[in-house]
């Protein structure tokens, strides 16, 4: 790959766990986990003005709602009055997926479907590690899985990225494709193709497997920062009908759709979120700064925010956690609005029509109108009924929001719900 050089360069039914030892990203979390599951089951104190009505009752199918990453949803975001474990787990970094009201949760080496109730559908155990957000594919009936492969890549000490995909129905293992080494940091499905980025690559395979392109990619910078690979689970590339949007290291890269090739790059120090499409071309977050491009690769803004989750974006407004919450003009990238958060990590946040939704421990939900820079209520409602990870966004679907923490996949739902 080329460096990026300056600013700116275009380029010419088991129900079991698994029994597996792994040194992995839950084993330091289990005690804590184990004790805090059952404190965090049932309902708290929850804070701010009411809202009627339910949340958004429709699908989430992949990580950011949709194929440019956006996290955006329809409708509004009324105060939970309820909170139900669905699937208790000492740890989990990745969110669910969720189609016809059922939420699709993979966890260490299992996958899991459930009712929005918590009835199980059907479990499924893998022979390798479910590391980031599932996918799914409603036409052909499957849910694609990031996964890490059980064994090293021959000649190498490197394990190998894979991708399963399971049918819908039942759960049952379909096919695996190797889409680079070291880890599957997201995957996006769009009219059946698959986009995957791994560690080392990007991949496009058709729907019955077969490679359509492949480019190299370095891996991104986690660990020097003392993240841990385990929070790069959310890493899905943007995809629109001419491009494919994708954090490189220190950059943010566009492939054309058809061949893979290189288009642009845009150098962005620290990238390591996913990229996000908005309405005038696409936003990479990194922990040194937030960049927006046009769709040519010119520059539209910099800030200096510095920020490990991806944004989300709605009606020409840029959402970022960094340190903040900050609301910034789409077109210029200055700040419309901010508002303190009690922790951040990598989790995107979730807007509504009339809210913005975070992931910090507790899930909050702030108002969107603009008040000022600094305005005095930007609270909408906050609860701590259920430990909710910084390390993974909330997805709002079927009625519910969904968040994963401590104590395994959680639904947040409305009064009368």
């Amino acid at each position: 790959m080329p460096s990026p050089g300056p600013r700116a360069t275009a380029p010419g039914s088991s129900h079991t766990d698994s029994s597996r030892v792994r040194i992995s990203r839950r084993t330091a979390l289990a005690s804590l986990g184990t004790a805090l599951t059952g404190a965090l089951a049932g309902c708290n104190a929850l804070g701010g003005g009411s809202d009627t009505g339910v949340f958004h009752d429709g699908d989430w199918r992949s990580y950011g709602n949709g194929p440019t990453n956006t996290n955006r949803v329809a409708g509004g975001a009324p105060e939970p009055g309820g909170h139900q474990v669905l699937e208790p787990r000492t740890w989990a970094y990745a969110p669910p997926v969720v189609h016809d009201g059922v939420a699709y949760f993979s966890t260490d080496q299992r996958v899991v479907a459930l009712a929005t109730d918590g009835t199980r559908q059907w479990s499924r155990t893998l022979d390798s590690e479910a590391f980031g957000v599932p996918a799914i594919d409603p036409d052909r009936g499957r849910l694609y899985v990031p996964t890490i492969g059980e064994e090293p890549a021959v000649g190498t000490d490197t394990e190998p990225a894979t991708l399963t995909a399971l049918s819908l129905a039942d759960g049952s293992v379909l096919d695996t494709q190797r889409v680079g080494d070291e880890r599957t940091y997201g995957v996006t499905v769009v009219d059946g193709d698959v986009y995957a980025r791994s560690a080392t690559t990007c991949v496009r395979l058709a729907p019955d497997g077969t490679e359509r392109w492949r480019r190299s990619l370095d891996p991104l910078v986690y660990d020097e920062f003392n993240l841990g690979d385990e929070t790069a689970t959310q890493i899905a590339p943007a995809v629109t009908a001419d491009g494919v949007y994708v954090p490189d290291r220190d950059a943010l890269v566009r492939l054309d759709r058809e061949t893979g090739e290189e288009q642009w790059r845009v150098a962005v120090e620290t990238a390591y979120a996913a990229s996000v499409v908005d309405d005038g071309g696409v936003v990479q977050t990194g922990w040194r700064e937030v960049v927006a491009a046009s769709p040519d690769g010119s520059v539209r803004w910099r800030r200096d925010l510095h920020s490990r989750a991806a944004a989300a974006a709605a009606g020409g407004d840029v959402y970022v956690a960094a340190g903040d919450l900050h609301e910034l003009d789409g077109a210029t990238g200055e700040t419309n609005w901010q508002v303190h958060l009690p922790s951040e990590g990598t989790a995107a946040p979730v807007v509504t029509d009339d809210s913005v939704l975070v992931a910090t421990g507790n899930v909050h939900a702030f108002r969107r109108e603009t008040e000022g820079l600094f305005g005095p209520d930007r609270t909408r409602w906050e609860t701590s009924a259920g430990y909710a990870s910084e390390y993974a966004s909330p997805v709002v679907a079927a009625g519910r929001v969904f968040v994963v923490g401590l104590s395994g996949l959680q639904a947040f739902y409305a009064d009368g719900a």
